[in-house]
């Protein structure tokens, strides 16, 4: 514990303050004296400058340029000797051309020094750098690379003996010398005897004895001189040295340091026992002596290389000790991606060749973490050249303001200080800085302290400058003069205040770094400046923000004009409801807008550039599609269509009301009757209703007083029924939204605009035209996009300007901006005062550990304090975060409402991108939570189509950009933070915990899901309490909570998951034979079903191969084959026999054949019966081999079933191999029947006779087939039928946890379940993931029982930091960030009646003139029925009088119409012609669709079976019999008409005639396509002509109802939205 607070101190608190630069014991003198000087350097040099020097630009310019000279030198060097370490051009010293001269080696040591020895190998991975803690202690040892050496080793075994001779001695000396030199610096000191240790004497001579003379010396590959450096050999029979990290036979022995440094030694036993004892024992003290003489030696003799089995020669050398070095047993298992290893150089053999210009090069011995230990790695050449360039800046702007005369005294050196921090964090920056998001180098945050500091330089510079100057003339505004000279110096003070400050700021952690900063100000400056919606990247920010300019540019331009022109009297100029149209028009289209520009710009790609479209597809064909991309587009399509349409109309009747003048002739009135009106609607929707259907209303009521129907319900049956109060939300909702609000800023803007060009004020024309533009944008914005908090912010604006201060007022609108902006801080004031006050009550509070039991009376002195840092924190949007889970708080750095910097998004594991081996033998994805997180995917995409429409419902409360809510259920609990609040639109990202968390888990799940109705206490009696009141206890403890249940019945399609142990349903042998029956019975299902079973029974080498099974007396006697669990088992044979298999299957399989549609033999001998019995047999050996024993216990075979469940088919047998004659045997047969048998025994426990008749079990197989998916948890078929929604699904899982090791059978079954949402104080939510990002990261606390992740359940601390990001927290799934539209959810789309396009209104008015002429041809035929008019007859009839009669329909020519729709084609019909004259040409006013618009799919064309039918006279759409005859609409029919009635000559009869409602869909295809008969069916006929049959068959150029229409007429003609 010291000695990490020692470490926090180093090298976080001092590191911060002086911007990097600490003292380091780990690293070598060279690197702390080169960090010291330097630092030095960077602080005195300015400040000696300063005050020796006079006070000049010249100064300056030398300072920037030596400043400039030596970080470039720096930098240089730096960036080349990481080059020269990715080269890796290594070098014998022999082979230098600058190098020393070779040593010879001493005369005492002749004798020792035979070859090069053993030195230690770091062993990286090639694409990344280690970290520069790593040593020894840490490397991975490369058996893969040390394998693929040994081939080599041997083969060139005697020359390299002979070239070793030459050189060993010199190399060995010079190694020698080099230790002791770098021991006698200090560096390294030499640890004592007892430390260092050598071997028992008495191994050279054991060595000797054993050693043949014909040994050859072999020098070894550094890898495994590393290796065997630690593997030591003990005298004795059967002692040996081991060979290998896992070598465990007996008598291996093993040596290495503990944690203490003291060397010991383990000998492996009988059966993996064995025994642990210090080397340093009697018999070993004088050898250990005699080795330590020569420690730094790293030789040993050839004659002790023992001749290994198998001829290769392995040597047994002399353990070489490298100090602090600690051996750690490293398992073998490395996965691929960590084998691809690179071996670094040794620290003392190799050289590196670093070339100082073409052709001349020297010699460097350097390794790569000493230089990362050194110096930061910069990568690429342009941050080099930011790195000086800022470098540079610092220095000039520094002295700048030194020159400037802005600090004295001690303030000098201060700033000098402060100066070399933000240079030298350049150099070698905090890691991790306080502000850092996450572990390990971030290269971000090294440019914070110099971009920081730069901009205040500048902020400084330009203050003093505007102070001085004095450029705009002092403006007072609500009180406060704004643009004077004590203003500007003001900001100047408390900008240098703030600039000497950054050491302690960034100790704090108080500013973000460079990224996120610049996403926080332009989200914030959108969000209150413009009105604009949450960022979710940089990129996002950078557009949206620029949107909102753009649109506040363009209106500039009108308002400018408007307010510019003198007013009549009692009349608005043109100009300004021009303006004021655009200005509603524009803020209606922004707010339906998201602000990530992806799906958009898909969508214009696919339009612009549609060959790159096609191109991703083709890459993307080898993954199973998603259909999301493809809804998002459709979504976001229609609501384009939806706004060109909806901006025309809101802007033509805003100018309408605008021009009529009645804000100015009403303006006395006007204005408070529509406050009135606001604030008494936005009372009842979002403060009363919510109240009644809370859970728990205003913490009083035990039930809600509005229920929604499924409240009673146990169990959810359906969907959720839409009630009246929630259609009386949502409609209250669009009332304020788009008729209140915008009346009251269209009041606000033309009284305060007529106000100022009637009384100019000392704000000039320019900056009002801009204020009002500016504030129009922002409040029409936010009344659209988020009404919930309107209401409370336009009663704080009357009261407070009109009625409290009305001497203060800037004019209305004005002061409505204002208070929209101080509205918002506030209400994080109290979600933050909420959050703490709940978190310290000292009633309820929870103490993880012993720091928590010591902060809390600490923290009682200092509330004032507290109180501050929350008024800070609201004003600047910061979380306040609890101090290591404490009741201490502090500020942290200021984040964007996404809040992750970082866009982690959980990727499951499962075939698709594991390897084949891992797959078979480990099966890295079967664990519970990658398993899981599927059902948090499936959860978040069912909350895509409906979580907007249900926040407009009001089924979550009210609601607001970053609010975050936990969705619990029986076993899913999730945290949905919405980010993103536009009008029709959220963003939100889903955050799913573990389904078996943690006991503290469970305990805040247990709190908010019990209820608190039982709860009858008050103080210390229980009294009782009214009927649904709550009891004084509860109610006082609800209020003392940051969380309260919304809703307890949310209704959200789902998978209900039941798991049944399969030890338990297979544990007795006749559980195992019924499901070997049911595998057999399967198999034999697949082989008649398949289509390639004629090509089966007409193989030569199928056929050949089963031949002999139909010899009499041939049996299969596999020992897996037994009576117990086999019922065709032949005794008499002893294994499974072809009569035996008949005996038992042949009904099955004669059954199956005759279900056929092509009849095949079916005798017991014929190749049908073989080919069934042969896949048979070779699917119960299958099993038996992949359980991997011959025992009869239930562990083997669970093992085997689940082998080749996921289908893991090892064919062992020469038997069986005629099989890979086609490998759809194994794929469509077998694999499938071993699933399908799983799913039949399951079926047998809930009625074990019902497959016993075949039709039966015939019939439940192929239902299986179609509506379940039985599959591999691991298979990617898996997901893709989670995430369309199959029904059913059925799976074998193997978990393998800690405690358990069992097979479970999940059976899941797609529904509507039942969830609790849970609304939490976000404030709550942003602190505590602040607070672990701030100690898991900065503070280094590893502790994985922390107090700050314990249970508390006033806050749900738990549940909260658990969900933050990996590593911070463990969620099992994190999703991406999705957009709900409120156009994918089906029952709003029936409330409003979808979006509104041209397609629609087309449609309707093409309907409006069917129900017309309808009923004017009803009005005509006098006495005659309606039904019999030329125009009442549906399906595509004219006038009687026009057309021959019709023959009667016959089975030969009705094959395009009623029951038998038409081929789809291409082409698409004449378009509809209105006009009267004969030429066909329809006026252009009246031709709709267009002929084909650009992306929409084209109809299908006439059918072209039989003669085309003949044309009336006058070929268009309407056309009239004579002068004086009456119009008629072929092919339409009227009001109340029925469409399948044939025409006269024909039979009568269709469906019964019902009334179409209004539909405003858009459905631009022209189909052909004749649907069945049905009631209400509206299919205008854009064709006069009907074929010669008679029959009314679908005209060419058919306006088509949808499909989801022709599904339920009833319900969802306005839903549908075809493109």
């Amino acid at each position: 514990m010291g000695s990490q607070v020692l470490q926090i101190l180093r090298q976080g608190v001092w590191a911060s303050l002086t911007g990097g630069w600490f003292f380091d014991p780990h690293q070598s003198t060279f690197s702390n004296c080169f960090h010291l000087y330097v630092w030095i350097f960077l602080l005195t040099f300015p400040f000696l400058l300063y005050m020796v020097l006079p006070p000049s630009l010249m100064v300056a310019g030398v300072y920037c340029l030596v400043v400039a000279v030596i970080f470039t030198t720096i930098k240089t060097v730096n960036y080349r000797l990481h080059a020269m370490f990715d080269q890796g051009e290594i070098v014998e010293k022999r082979n230098s051309t600058m190098g020393e001269q070779e040593e010879e080696p001493a005369q005492g040591d002749s004798n020792l020094l035979r070859d090069p020895g053993v030195e230690m190998t770091v062993f990286r991975k090639v694409s990344s750098t280690p970290p520069v803690r790593c040593s020894s202690q840490h490397s991975v040892f490369g058996f893969n690379q040390v394998s693929e050496l040994l081939p080599r080793m041997e083969d060139s075994g005697p020359l390299r003996a002979e070239e070793t001779g030459k050189r060993d001695h010199s190399s060995n000396v010079r190694r020698t010398q080099a230790i002791r030199r770098r021991h006698n610096a200090g560096s390294n000191p030499t640890p004592p005897a007892s430390v260092m240790g050598s071997p028992p004497s008495s191994l050279h001579e054991a060595q000797r004895g054993r050693t043949a003379s014909h040994s050859r010396a072999l020098t070894l590959p550094s890898a495994l001189h590393f290796a065997s450096s630690l593997l030591l050999t003990r005298a004795g029979a059967n002692v040996h040295e081991a060979c290998t990290f896992d070598d465990t036979s007996e008598g291996a022995v093993h040596y290495f340091y503990d944690e203490s440094g003291v060397r010991r030694s383990y000998t492996f036993g009988l059966a993996g026992g064995g025994y642990e004892n210090p080397v340093g024992q009697q018999g070993e003290q004088a050898a250990n002596g005699a080795w330590d003489r020569h420690s730094h030696s790293s030789s040993f003799h050839s004659a002790d290389v023992p001749e290994v089995a198998g001829g290769l020669n392995l040597l047994q050398p002399r353990p070489v000790v490298l100090q602090g070095m600690q051996v750690r047993r490293v398992p073998l298992e490395i996965p691929e991606e960590q084998t691809l290893m690179e071996e670094a150089p040794p620290r003392a053999q190799h050289s590196y060749k670093y070339w100082l210009f073409p052709g001349r090069w020297t010699s460097v011995r350097y390794e790569r973490l000493a230089l990362l230990a050194l110096l930061d790695r910069t990568r690429g050449l342009l941050e080099n050249i930011l790195g000086v360039g800022l470098s540079s800046l610092v220095a000039f702007l520094g002295y700048l303001l030194l020159l400037k005369g802005f600090f004295t005294d001690i303030w000098v050196f201060q700033f000098c200080l402060v100066i070399a921090s933000c240079q030298y964090s350049l150099l070698k920056s905090v890691q991790p800085d306080a502000a850092s998001p996450m572990h390990g180098h971030n290269w971000v945050i090294a440019y914070s302290r110099p971009v920081y500091f730069c901009i205040c330089c500048l902020l400084i510079w330009l203050l003093d400058a505007l102070g001085s100057a004095q450029p705009f003339p002092p403006v007072s505004l609500y009180g406060l003069t704004l643009f004077s000279a004590s203003f500007f110096f003001c900001a100047r003070d408390v900008a240098t205040v703030f600039t000497l400050c950054f050491p302690f700021v960034f100790l704090l952690g108080l500013l973000p770094q460079v990224n996120t900063c610049l996403m926080y100000l332009l989200e914030q400056i959108d969000m209150h400046g413009f009105g604009g919606t949450a960022a979710t990247s940089p990129l996002t920010a950078v557009f949206s923000l620029s949107r909102s300019l753009l649109a506040a540019a363009l209106l500039y331009g009108f308002c400018l004009g408007a307010i510019k022109t003198p007013w009549p009297e009692q009349h608005v100029p043109v100009l300004f409801s021009v303006f004021c149209g655009l200005l509603v028009a524009l803020s209606y289209h922004l707010s339906r807008q998201s602000s990530d520009p992806t799906v958009l710009w898909a969508l214009i790609r696919s339009k612009l550039f549609p060959e790159l479209e096609e191109r991703s597809l083709e890459t993307a064909r080898a993954e199973p599609p998603d259909p999301l991309p493809d809804k998002m587009r459709q979504s976001v399509r229609e609501v384009l269509h939806s706004d060109l349409v909806m901006c025309v109309v809101i802007a033509v009747l805003t100018f309408a009301i605008s021009a009529s003048t009645v804000f100015i002739a009403l303006k006395s009135v006007l204005g408070f009757v529509l406050y009135a009106l606001a604030g008494a609607v936005g009372f009842f929707t979002h403060y009363l209703l919510p109240q009644l259907r809370k859970q728990l209303p205003w913490f009083c009521l035990s039930q809600p007083v509005l229920k929604p129907l499924e409240y009673s319900q146990y169990e959810v049956r359906g969907a959720a029924q839409v009630m009246w109060f929630e259609k009386l939300y949502a409609g209250l909702q669009c009332v304020e939204k788009y008729l209140i609000y915008p009346a009251v800023v269209l009041n606000a803007l033309t009284v305060d605009a007529h106000t100022v060009v009637s009384h100019p004020d000392k704000f000039c024309l320019y900056c009002r035209a801009l204020l009002m533009t500016v504030a129009g944008l922002k409040l029409l914005r936010s009344a659209f996009c988020c009404p919930p908090q309107q209401y409370l912010t336009l009663a704080f604006t009357v009261l407070l300007f009109h009625f409290d201060y009305p001497r203060l007022s800037q004019g209305f609108l004005l002061d409505y901006f204002l208070m929209s902006l101080l509205c918002s801080k506030l209400w994080d004031l109290l979600y933050k005062l909420r959050f703490v006050l709940t978190y310290i009550a000292p009633w309820q509070i929870t103490w993880g550990s012993a720091f928590h039991a010591f902060a809390q009376p600490f923290a009682v002195p200092h509330s004032a304090m507290l109180f501050v840092q929350a008024l800070l924190s609201a004003l600047f949007s910061t979380p306040l975060n609890p101090l290591l889970g404490s009741a201490v708080f502090i500020m942290s750095y200021a984040r964007p409402l996404k809040f992750w910097e970082r866009d982690y998004n959980t990727k499951r594991v499962d075939h698709s991108n594991t390897r084949l081996v891992t797959q078979l033998d480990r099966n890295p994805g079967a664990d519970d939570n990658n398993l899981n997180s599927i059902f948090y995917e499936h959860l978040t995409r069912s909350l895509q189509h409906t979580l907007c429409g249900d926040l407009v419902l009001g089924r979550w409360g009210n609601y607001g950009p970053g609010d975050c809510f936990v969705l619990a259920s029986d076993y899913l609990n999730a945290l949905v933070h919405l980010i993103e609040v536009g009008n029709g639109l959220v963003t939100f990202q889903l955050r799913g915990l573990e389904f078996r968390g943690t006991y503290c888990q469970q305990r805040e799940v247990e709190a908010i899901t019990e209820g608190v109705e039982e709860d009858e206490g008050c103080c210390c009696c229980e009294p009782g309490h009214l009927p649904r009141v709550l009891s004084f206890n509860a109610a006082f403890g609800q209020r003392w909570l940051a969380w309260e249940v919304t809703a307890s019945k949310y209704v959200l399609e789902g998978y209900s998951i039941s798991d049944n142990n399969a030890a338990s349903m297979l544990q007795v042998f006749d559980l195992r034979k019924i499901l070997i029956t049911y595998y057999v019975k399967s198999i034999i299902y697949y082989v008649s079903r398949s289509p390639k079973l004629e090509a089966w029974l007409s193989h030569e080498g199928i056929a050949a191969a089963l031949r002999p099974v139909r010899v009499p007396g041939y049996a299969d006697s596999d020992p897996t084959f037994s009576l117990s669990v086999d019922e065709d088992y032949d005794l008499r044979l002893s294994g499974l026999s072809l009569p035996s298999f008949c005996a038992v299957h042949l009904e099955w399989i004669q059954y199956c054949a005759s279900r056929r549609s092509q009849p095949v033999d079916q005798d017991w001998n014929s190749p049908l019966v073989t080919l069934c019995f042969g896949l048979c047999v070779l699917g119960r050996r299958a099993l038996g081999t992949a359980s991997h024993s011959m025992s009869a216990s239930l562990e083997p075979f669970l093992y085997g079933l689940h082998a080749l469940f996921k289908g893991d088919f090892r064919i062992t047998s020469p038997r069986d191999e005629w099989v890979f004659a086609d490998m759809d045997l194994l794929h469509r047969v077998v694999a499938p029947g071993v699933r399908m048998a799983l799913k039949l025994h399951q079926d047998h426990f809930t009625s074990p006779d019902e497959y016993e008749e075949p039709a039966t079990l015939y019939d439940a197989i192929a239902a299986n087939e179609e509506r379940l998916v039985i599959s591999h948890e691991g298979d990617p078929a898996w997901r893709s039928a989670i995430l369309s929604n199959t029904p059913s699904l059925l799976a074998l899982r193997h978990v393998l946890d800690d405690a358990s090791d069992e097979y479970k059978i999940i059976m899941l079954n797609r529904r509507h379940l039942s969830f609790r949402v849970i609304k939490v104080n976000r404030e709550c939510v942003r602190g505590l993931w602040a607070g672990q990002q701030q100690e898991l990261v900065f503070l280094r606390n590893r502790n994985p029982e922390r107090g700050s992740i314990q249970n508390a359940k006033q806050a749900l601390r738990n549940m909260i930091n658990s969900s933050c990001d990996q590593p911070l927290g463990y969620p099992i799934y994190v999703s991406p960030l999705t957009t709900s539209l409120a156009g994918s959810h089906p029952q709003l789309r029936a409330l409003w009646g979808g979006p509104v396009s041209l397609g629609a209104i087309a449609r309707w008015l093409l309907r409006s003139w069917e129900r017309l002429h309808k009923g004017c041809g009803a009005g005509c035929n006098s006495g005659g029925n309606v039904d019999d008019s030329d125009c009442g007859g549906g399906g595509g009839l004219t006038s009687l009088s026009n057309n021959p009669p019709l023959a009667h329909p016959t089975p030969e020519n009705t094959a395009g119409s009623g029951d038998q729709p038409l081929p789809p084609g291409v082409g698409w019909g004449p378009r509809p012609s209105l006009s009267s004259s004969g030429d066909g040409r329809p006026p252009p006013l009246l031709q709709w669709p267009p002929p084909r618009l650009p992306g929409l799919p084209p109809a299908s064309p006439a059918p072209t079976e039989g003669p085309r039918p003949s044309r009336p006279p006058g070929p268009g759409l309407l056309y009239s019999e004579g002068p004086s005859g009456k119009w008629s609409l072929g092919g339409r029919k009227g009001l109340g008409g029925s469409e399948g009635e044939p025409a006269s000559g024909s039979p009568k009869g269709g469906t019964p005639k019902s009334q179409v409602p209004l539909d405003l869909s858009f459905s631009p295809d022209i189909s052909t396509d004749a649907s069945p008969p049905r009631a209400a069916q509206d299919i205008p006929c854009l064709d006069s002509s009907v074929p010669e049959s008679g029959t009314p068959t679908g005209a060419l150029g058919d306006w088509p109802a949808s499909a989801e229409e022709r599904e339920s007429p009833a319900a969802q003609p306005l839903l549908d939205h075809q493109y």
